[in-house]
């Protein structure tokens, strides 16, 4: 593989976002990485105040997570399906719903927070990929 294949991203879904499939609902992202200008952009200003504790070791991981949760509902989560609260009635979307399913699920969060960073989802050749073999097993059935 060269490092066009490796890395190479495709800009739709850097544009307009990966669903993360989990079944019963699934979840849409952006990538949390450089092409994201509204994240790095947002990070960098949400950090700035807590730089001496961040790289002190000082900083709280209680503000870190809440802080997190609400980067990623601003700037990185931009939809969802099939999503519902805990007694399964839907969960619209909106920011505050998704800062709530962050906080309450962290290991959601944690989930979403690697899937958001990974480079292969955002990959070109593995988007076209995946479009692919969607549309070859669409044919079959």
């Amino acid at each position: 593989m060269n490092p066009y294949q490796m890395f190479k991203l495709n800009g739709a879904a850097e544009s307009n976002g990966i669903d993360l499939d989990y079944g019963a609902y699934s979840i849409r992202i952006l990538r949390a990485g450089s092409g994201n200008k509204k994240y790095t952009k947002e990070l960098q200003r949400r950090i700035k105040p807590h730089r001496y504790q961040i790289d002190n070791g000082l900083f709280d991981n209680d503000v870190a997570k809440k802080m997190t949760n609400e980067l990623y509902a601003d700037t990185l989560i931009i939809g969802w399906s099939g999503v519902t609260d805990e007694a399964g009635n839907p969960l619209p979307f909106n920011r505050d719903n998704v800062v709530k399913l962050l906080t309450d699920l962290p290991e959601l969060a944690n989930d979403i927070q690697a899937q958001a960073v990974l480079v292969s989802n955002f990959r070109a050749e593995e988007r076209e990929a995946d479009a692919k073999n969607l549309n070859s097993s669409s044919a079959t059935n």
